[in-house]
């Protein structure tokens, strides 16, 4: 073997060859892959699920990502079903790129976890899932969002508790605490129980008023949009409105004159209305017997003016009645002595003249019309008939 100068070289010169340029081959491919070098765990292994053809990519979104390196194991139900390619970051949130192996049947809203494999710290990401799975699976490039995912608490932060608690670490202030809601609350039930009604009536009323308190928003927000239209004529009033100040300041003499000889004026009207406010409430109570007689006769008033220019036929009932040149009416008239007693003379100091004197022709009692003087009125009979009575 001949060096580069052609010299012949030995068996040690032609190792050193090698060794010099696997050395120089090395720095090189080093020198190429340092901008993407990201240790060890950054390098991708060969084999394992989720690395051959066929394999479902999906990315989930992680509220944090804790310890976890790429080529870490993705599980299903305890089972190696693929892994970890790379972690970036998308729009500021941790995203996980995961490669699983063919086959894979996963629901669209599936759970995502972080956790712990081992006491050492590995760690692993669990594909669980939800209470309620849905009908959809998870297709090659979909995305399980944020809300879906979450962690397991780490070995660090379940001592870091422990050890917070062995150290008395926040407990003494819940004592505090609860020694001054104690002292609050002592003695005082009663209080806060209507306090906490009024807040109950305070919620309800504010939530029967949500349509006008909306609605109220919206006028001012119109009322608003108003104003901003009329800029212009807000900066002429504002412009032109100082000299009409000026104007009341000189004139605020007449104001007062004004003021006081309107305050003189309710004196006097004042002491007018007292001397006369007991008159004036009696007559106004009483005025409210004959209003509410007229507001329960109100129904029968049209009927009424039926009657007032064309008594004794209801106006209806002329068209009904006068037929042309004569007169379509039948008269029942009953002129007997005591029937006029009865309509004319009751009531008067004459009633029952007329009966006596028909009585005294030798008209038989029995045989005519009954005395109203002795007949019981039939809304005082025992029984009878309710007839309201007016105050």
């Amino acid at each position: 073997m001949r060096d580069i100068d052609g010299t012949r070289l030995g068996f040690k010169g032609r190792w050193a060859t090698v060794a010099r340029r696997v050395a120089a081959a090395s720095a090189a491919l080093l020198v190429l892959s340092s901008c993407g070098w990201q240790g060890v765990a950054s390098v991708p292994l060969p084999g394992g699920p989720g690395t051959e053809s066929g394999s479902t990519t999906i990315y989930v979104q992680m509220p944090e990502t804790l310890a976890l390196n790429a080529n870490s194991r993705v599980r299903v139900a305890d089972v190696f079903v693929g892994r970890v390619r790379n972690i970036e970051l998308k729009n500021w949130i941790p995203t996980l790129t995961l490669d699983l192996e063919p086959g894979i049947k996963l629901p669209e809203n599936v759970l995502a976890k972080i956790g712990q494999t081992s006491l050492l710290g590995s760690q692993h990401v669990e594909l669980v899932d939800p209470p309620h799975p849905s009908q959809q699976l998870l297709k090659n490039g979909d995305t399980v969002p944020l809300k879906n995912a979450s962690a397991y608490p780490t070995i660090e932060r379940t001592l870091a508790g422990v050890a917070g608690i062995l150290t008395g670490g926040g407990i003494p202030n819940l004592e505090v605490i609860q020694t001054e809601v104690n002292n609050i609350v002592d003695g005082r039930a009663d209080q806060i129980r209507e306090f906490l009604n009024r807040l109950d009536t305070f919620t309800d009323e504010l939530n029967k008023q949500t349509q006008d308190l909306t609605r109220a928003i919206n006028s001012t927000d119109r009322l608003l949009s108003i104003v901003a239209n009329r800029n212009e004529t807000l900066d002429r009033v504002l412009t032109e409105f100082p000299p009409f100040i000026k104007h009341f300041d000189d004139t605020k003499d007449l104001f007062i004159n004004a003021v006081e000889a309107l305050g003189r004026l309710s004196a006097t009207a004042d002491e007018t209305f007292r001397g006369s406010n007991a008159n004036l409430h009696t007559n106004l109570q009483n005025l409210q017997r004959p209003l509410k007689q007229i507001t329960r006769a109100s129904p029968y008033v049209v009927g009424a003016l039926k009657l007032l220019l064309t008594a004794p036929f209801n106006i209806d009932n002329i068209p009904k009645a006068i037929r042309g040149d004569y007169i379509n009416l039948s008269l029942n008239l009953d002129a007997t002595l005591s029937a006029l007693d009865n309509g004319l003379l009751t009531g008067t100091g004459i009633s029952g003249m007329l009966r006596a004197l028909e009585q005294s022709w030798g008209r038989d009692p029995a045989t005519m019309i009954p005395d109203v003087r002795f007949t019981p009125n039939p809304h005082d009979a025992p029984g009878g008939p309710l007839v309201e009575r007016g105050e």
